[in-house]
């Protein structure tokens, strides 16, 4: 199953001349819930449904207490978990402490398996969904297959 992908128009926040320009952007499906990996994760693996949940939970559970050390977090097959920070800097040594901490977050690095599904995704274009600025014929493939990005 390939990605949907449209075009819009768009001012960008960087561009000085607030110029609108075209840019694919992806048409996401809705958002798996826990429950339904769950199930997933039941189905695939043979065991029960609960099972699954009080695993998933207890990784949960099991990363947040490592994270909270500032340890990294490794997933096998999955990829690891970093925590980060963006901090001020300065001039004067004493300025340079915690307070000049801006924001916390948590790195995400997908493991070589995922990027490798990333890298080798597929694209489908959906010019239904997109902006039709200029009479251009469709953009889809004539086949009505899926698309390499260098063919959107």
């Amino acid at each position: 199953m390939a990605l949907r992908v449209r075009r819009i128009k768009k001012a960008f926040g960087f561009d000085k001349t607030k110029t609108e320009k075209y840019v694919i952007v992806p048409d996401r499906a809705t958002v798996v819930t826990f429950d339904d990996l769950c199930e997933q994760i039941a189905t695939v693996s043979g065991v029960n449904n609960s099972l699954a949940r009080h695993v998933l939970y207890g990784l949960v559970s099991s990363m947040k207490t490592f994270i909270r050390q500032g340890h990294s977090v490794q997933v096998e097959g999955f990829g690891t978990f970093i925590p980060s920070f963006n901090a001020k800097s300065s001039l004067i040594e004493d300025e340079a402490n915690i307070d000049s901490i801006t924001k916390v977050k948590l790195r995400f690095l997908p493991s070589t398996e995922l990027r490798e599904v990333i890298n080798s995704m597929e694209f489908e274009f959906d010019a239904a969904d997109s902006t039709n600025d200029s009479q251009a014929e469709s953009e889809t493939d004539p086949e009505g297959g899926t698309a390499s990005p260098s063919e959107i």
